[in-house]
C-alpha cells in the first residue's frame, strides 16, 4: 500500500508540467468567454440607453469581478496550493477510484460506481499519463458539469486498468440506458437550454437597441444633410450675381474695367478684399469667364519689373511691354495670351495685364472661353475689349 503511494506520488511529481497545462487551459477557457461577453456588453452600454444601459453597466461590473476572480487561480502560488493537496487526496482514494467501471466510447471516458454515472471526461478535455504502477493509467482532465466546485477543482484524476477498460463505439446509448445518466444529461441540457436564451436574449435586445439608435442618427444625419445641401443651394444661389463692370480702389487710386457683353449675364460669385497691408483685390468667376484686378501699393516693390517677378513662376516670364493705356499708366507688360482648344466645341483665352501707376502696382487676369464654331466670336477680341475699356480714377474710391 504504501508503494503504491510512492507511485502515485511519483506520478504526479513527474506529470506535473502536463497537469498545469490542463490545469490552466481549464480556467484560461472561462476567461476568454469573459473577455469576449465584456466586449459585447461595452458595444451594448455604447449603443444602448436608459434603463437597459444601467443593467449593462451592472452586468459589465459583474464581468470585470468574475475575470479577477478567476486570476487569482491562473496565478503560479495558487496551482501550487492545488496541486500539493491532489496529492495528499489522490493516494487516499486510489481504492475507491479503482473500483470503478471504466467505459469508453469515440467522444468520453465514463466512470461507473454501483450502475450509476460518477463521471464523464470529454476525451478532449483529457489526457492519459502512463503509471508507474503496473497496468494502470492516470488519466486528467476536465468535466463540463456545472457545480459547486468548479472552481475550486477544476481537474478529475482517476486510475484506470488498462485491461479492463471496455469500449464501445456508442456506449452511452448501449450501456448507461438502466443508470441516471439521461435524466442528467436532459437536467445539464435544460440548464444549458435556459442559460442560452437567456443569452440570446440580451444579444437579442443589444443588437435591436443598437440597430434602432443606429438608424436612428442614420435618418437624422441624412435629414440634417438634406437641410444642410439646401441651405448651403440657397446661400449659393444667393451669392450668384452678374456684373457689368469690376472696379478696385487701393491708396485713393481706382481701377475699373467693363465685362464684355457676351460675359455680362453670366451668373458668378464676386469676391473682394480691401486695404490689406496695403493690397486690394476684386475677382468675378462663373462657369465661362474669370477676371481679377489686384492693387499693391508701390512701395511694396521697387519697380514693376520685381513686382512681377515676385508674383509670376518662372515659366511664365514670356511677356512683352505694350503701350495700351499710356495716358494712364507708367508702365504696361502683357504675359503672352494662351489660346487651348479645350474641346470641340470651346476655345480658351488666359491673359495677365501689368500695369504701374503713381501710387500703386497692379495686374488685370482675364480667363475667357468660348464657343469655337463661331466665326464672328474672337477671344482675343474679347480680351482686347477688356483691357481697352481700363480706366484709372484719382479722385474718387470705389468701395
Amino acid at each position: 500500500m504504501n508503494e503504491t503511494k510512492e507511485n502515485i506520488k511519483h506520478d504526479l511529481d513527474y506529470y506535473q508540467p502536463g497537469i498545469r497545462q490542463l490545469y490552466l487551459k481549464y480556467y484560461q477557457k472561462y476567461l476568454i468567454l469573459l473577455l469576449a461577453g465584456m466586449m459585447l456588453t461595452v458595444s451594448g452600454i455604447g449603443l444602448s440607453e436608459s434603463f437597459l444601459r444601467w443593467l449593462l453597466v451592472l452586468l459589465f461590473l459583474i464581468e470585470v469581478g468574475s475575470v479577477i476572480y478567476l486570476l487569482r487561480y491562473i496565478r503560479g502560488e495558487a496551482f501550487d496550493v492545488y496541486f500539493q493537496q491532489i496529492k495528499k487526496q489522490l493516494p487516499n482514494e486510489f481504492q475507491e477510484i479503482k473500483s470503478l467501471d471504466v467505459q469508453e466510447d469515440d467522444q468520453a471516458y465514463y466512470f461507473i460506481g454501483e450502475q450509476e454515472l460518477f463521471v464523464k471526461l470529454k476525451k478532449k478535455n483529457t489526457r492519459n499519463f502512463p503509471s508507474k504502477i503496473r497496468q494502470y493509467t492516470l488519466l486528467v482532465g476536465s468535466s463540463d458539469d456545472v457545480n459547486k466546485k468548479m472552481l475550486e477543482e477544476p481537474l478529475q484524476f482517476f486510475y484506470y486498468d488498462i485491461t479492463q477498460i471496455k469500449y464501445s463505439s456508442n456506449y452511452k446509448k448501449e450501456l448507461l440506458k438502466n443508470t441516471d445518466f439521461i435524466a442528467k444529461r436532459n437536467k445539464r441540457r435544460l440548464k444549458s437550454v435556459l442559460i442560452l436564451i437567456l443569452f440570446l436574449t440580451v444579444v437579442g435586445a443589444v443588437i435591436y437597441l443598437g440597430a434602432k439608435k443606429y438608424l436612428n442618427n442614420e435618418t437624422k444625419a441624412i435629414f440634417e444633410g438634406q437641410v444642410e445641401n439646401e441651405y448651403k443651394d440657397t446661400i449659393d444661389q444667393k451669392m450668384q450675381v452678374s456684373i457689368k463692370e469690376l472696379a478696385v480702389t487701393n491708396e485713393n487710386e481706382t481701377i475699373t474695367i467693363q465685362v464684355p457683353k457676351y460675359y455680362s449675364e453670366e451668373k458668378g460669385e464676386l469676391i473682394s478684399v480691401d486695404d490689406i497691408e496695403g493690397n486690394s483685390s476684386k475677382a468675378f468667376a462663373c462657369d465661362t469667364f474669370y477676371v481679377s484686378i489686384f492693387m499693391s501699393k508701390s512701395t511694396n516693390a521697387a519697380s514693376l519689373s520685381e513686382f512681377m517677378d515676385q508674383v509670376l513662376e518662372d515659366g511664365e516670364k514670356g511677356y512683352r511691354k505694350e503701350k495700351i493705356h499710356p495716358d494712364l499708366f507708367k508702365n504696361e507688360y502683357v504675359i503672352t495670351t494662351k489660346t487651348n482648344q479645350v474641346d470641340q466645341l470651346e476655345t480658351s483665352n488666359y491673359t495677365t495685364y501689368f500695369f504701374e501707376t503713381d501710387k500703386n502696382y497692379g495686374w488685370i487676369i482675364c480667363e475667357l472661353e468660348g464657343p469655337t464654331k463661331q466665326a464672328e466670336f474672337d477671344l482675343e477680341q474679347q480680351v482686347n475689349e477688356i483691357l481697352q475699356s481700363v480706366v484709372l480714377d484719382t479722385k474718387q474710391s470705389v468701395i
